[in-house]
């Protein structure tokens, strides 16, 4: 009687850790399972795709490349197989033109107006675009061999004056604007500096901006040949510590007041020698 007893005592023991043992596997498979769609909705995944998406939508801008990137593609073929300037003007009439944000910035953010803070501008601005196809976008990174003549052209020669937005609007005729778009200074809230620059684009406000015109216009500008050799003079000015011009301007306004005195009194000096006495 008492084996008995134990024998069920036993069996009603084992069958009560094997029902424990088998609540705890199946605790753990389900939560394990349950942790599987937390780790595929994890935000990398999303933060990679946004970056593709991005790097997909911004073309590298050179001094070699920049022009050729905004002119319209009908344009370019028009030329290219030398279409009829009858067929050739009613498409440039009915195409629509080519916008373009060119984002000059450094790679080498030392001495910048905080690079980083408005290329993340950027990155957000190209994003808030990268389902619509009227805009294109460029990156000049002025730090580059490959974009210093760009840059220079655009007087951009020092770091000091890095970022900077531009908008280009190409058309169908092969004619380009540019125009460089004003800073927001009333605000340094990302979203706002984002939305002020969307504007350009989905509200035309680059349409009240004035187009850069004049004889240094690097497309039609008369004295456009002599961009580069004026943009590298500035460049060397620029760079020159800011006590060798005030040397010079005082060596300068040194010598002219010194000629000015001299002439000043010449007259005096002559007035106060005595007359030549007559001969008796």
């Amino acid at each position: 009687m008492k084996l008995q007893t134990t024998l069920l005592l036993l069996a009603g023991a084992s069958t009560c850790v094997s029902a424990q043992w088998t609540d705890y596997l199946n605790k753990i498979l389900n939560n394990g399972e349950k942790q599987v769609p937390m780790k595929k909705m994890e935000p990398e995944g999303h933060v990679e795709d946004r970056e593709i998406l991005i790097a997909r939508r911004v073309m590298s801008v050179t001094s070699e490349n920049w022009l050729s990137l905004v002119q319209p593609s009908a344009a370019v073929a028009a030329e290219e197989l030398g279409e009829d300037a009858a067929a050739t003007e009613t498409e440039a009439s009915t195409a629509t033109p080519t916008e373009w944000y060119y984002y000059f910035t450094s790679s080498v953010v030392n001495g910048t107006k905080n690079a980083t803070y408005w290329d993340g501008i950027f990155n957000d601005t190209v994003y808030t675009f990268a389902r619509d196809l009227d805009v294109n976008f460029g990156k000049v990174d002025c730090a580059t061999e490959a974009s210093k003549v760009l840059c220079r052209d655009f007087y951009i020669t020092s770091q000091i004056k890095i970022p900077q937005f531009y908008h280009l609007v190409a058309y169908p005729d092969k004619s380009v604007e540019i125009r460089e778009l004003p800073w927001n200074m009333t605000t340094i809230e990302v979203k706002d500096q984002v939305n002020h620059y969307t504007q350009f684009h989905s509200s035309k406000e680059w349409k009240n901006v004035e187009a850069w015109t004049g004889v240094f216009n690097p497309i039609n500008g008369t004295l456009r040949d002599v961009r580069p050799y004026a943009g590298m003079a500035l460049t060397y000015y620029e760079a020159m510590p800011q006590w060798v011009p005030m040397i010079l301007i005082g060596f300068v306004g040194r010598s002219i007041m010194t000629r000015v005195s001299r002439r000043t009194t010449e007259p005096t000096r002559a007035g106060t020698q005595p007359a030549p006495q007559e001969a008796s």
